[in-house]
Formats: C-alpha cells, structure tokens, sequence
C-alpha cells in the first residue's frame, strides 16, 4: 500500500481497480481518481543484434574422384600366322626333249621286217620297231615304250596319233587331246598328196606344223625317224649335212611345247603309186573341234 497526501480525511486504503485509484478514508468515503499519467507504454527496444555474417562454412568435403573406368586397352591382335604354303606340285622335267647328239641308228634294224608295200600290222614288225624306240629311249634317259592293250586294233591313223602321245606323255609333256575331224582330212589329203599337210581352211590355230615320212611300213617306224634319226647325215631331207635349217625339226614338232587349250592333232596315212605315206599335223587351236579320236578314249588302254 502507497501513501499519496493531498486527499481529505485519513485514507485508510488504497485500492487500485482496473486503472482507477480508489482512495478510502476513514469516514468511509471513496474517492475515485484517476491516474492519468498513462502507463508507460512498454518500451520497445529494439535491439539490432547484428547477425553475425554467416560465413559458409568450409566443409572439409572429400571430392570423390570420379570413378575410374578402367577402358579396356585392346592389343591389336596378333596377324594371323600364314597359312603354310601349299605343297608344290611335282616339278615335272621334260626328260629326254632335248636332242640327241649324234642320230641314233635303229637297234634292231625293223626295215626288212616292215616293208613298205601297205600297212604291216604284224608282231614282227611292230615288236622290231618297239624293241628299237626303247633302246634309243634308253640312250635319251627315257623309259621303254609300252603300247597300248588295244594297240592291234587302230587303224594305221590312230597308232600314229597314240605313239606320238606315247613320246610325249613320256616327258611330261601334254598329250594331244584329240584327231579333230578337220585336221584328219587335211592330213589325209596331205598324205595321199605324198606331202606335208596345212591347217584345214576355216579351222581356228594359233600355232601349227607337219610331219611328213614316206615308204614305211608302219607308223611306228615313222615315229622312229622323226624321234632319233633325224640329223646332220639322216634321211631328213631338210637337214643339211653341216646341221642347222632343218635339223631334228621333225623330233622337235612331235615334242612341241604347244599351249594346248586344245591342241589337236590331224593324221593321215595313205598308200599310193608311190608307196606308202604318213602325214601328221600338230595344232594349238580353240574350243571344241569335232573329233574322229580322242586321247580320253585310249587311256583306259595304257599300261
């Protein structure tokens, strides 16, 4: 309780109600006033607190390195080893094309066992003529000659053309694929002519020769001549004493190096008022000429 003077009478209380003052005296009466000095109206600091500046704080972050991506580092792979080579095919040598060194006298002598009067197709006269191509063979480094099974049967034209193969195929030379019906007729025509032959007219060549042999009496013994017998001091009437010209050109016709794609032979065998006459001709020619012979039906009869 506050005392305050300036009031009548004795105040025994002091009430305050609500914002009023009530002073009580003594006698009982109230006295009302009012306090008009207002309440102070509560004072608003306002405090600026500063903010602290917030400084970021450092994070002591651990950058994780990016992943490492272990790219795959691919070597060129190895070259390839290379295939090995494939095997060479034998070396096939033409033994025996070269020419002899001086002619080869016929060993047995077979002319008086063939005589030339027509086509002697006799044992006689065809084992005389074989036992001689062998032995010349054999002093030319070449193996004897084996005719074929069905030897008796050919005519005189076709044992010309398979004892010419017979020389070839025996060096490793390409045999002659077939008697081309053209080339027979030009051939014969050239043998009853008692002469060479030339390509037929029309027939497709690249390459060609003849042979020509009179007064035989077996294409074997043909064969023979043109084979062994053919040089300086020989019947080949071509060949000059001296050598050169002609020399051996008969031995060198029958193993030409033809290309064959094909090359085809024409032979020709005749009997005239001037004896008996063979004629062969050698030609590189194309396609598929029509044939009289082949090679292909002989081979199954060689032995």
């Amino acid at each position: 309780m506050r005392r305050r003077a300036g009031l009548a009478g004795t105040v025994v209380a002091v009430v305050a109600v609500a914002g009023l003052v009530l002073y009580v005296t003594a006698g009982g009466a109230t006295q009302v006033r009012t306090d008009h000095r207002p309440r102070p109206a509560p004072t608003t600091t306002a405090t600026t607190v500063p903010t602290p500046a917030v400084t970021p704080a450092t994070v002591a972050t651990t950058t994780a390195p990016p992943p490492v991506v272990a790219t795959p580092v691919y070597a060129p792979a190895p070259a390839p080893a290379p295939a090995p080579a494939p095997p060479s095919p034998p070396r096939v040598i033409a033994v025996g094309t070269g020419d002899p060194g001086a002619n080869i006298a016929p060993a047995p002598d077979f002319r008086p066992s063939c005589p030339p009067t027509g086509f002697d197709n006799a044992g006689g006269c065809v084992g005389a003529v074989v036992a001689a191509i062998d032995n010349a063979r054999a002093a030319t480094g070449v193996g004897p000659m084996a005719l074929p099974a069905n030897w008796y049967s050919l005519g005189p034209a076709e044992q010309l053309y398979v004892a010419t193969d017979l020389e070839r195929t025996a060096r490793g030379l390409a045999p002659l694929s077939m008697m081309a019906t053209a080339a027979d007729g030009a051939a014969s025509q050239g043998a009853a002519n008692f002469a060479d032959a030339s390509p037929p007219a029309g027939f497709p060549w690249t390459r060609w020769a003849s042979n020509w042999a009179g007064d035989l009496g077996n294409p074997l013994e043909a064969v023979y001549f043109w084979m062994y017998d053919d040089g300086p001091g020989s019947s080949n009437v071509s060949c000059p004493a001296g050598g050169g010209g002609g020399c051996w050109q008969h031995r060198h016709q029958v193993l030409g190096s033809y290309a064959c794609a094909p090359c085809v032979a024409g032979s020709g065998w005749a009997v005239t008022g001037r004896g008996t006459s063979t004629t062969e001709l050698f030609l590189d020619t194309s396609g598929s000429p029509a044939a009289d012979f082949t090679w292909a039906q002989e081979v199954p009869y060689l032995r």
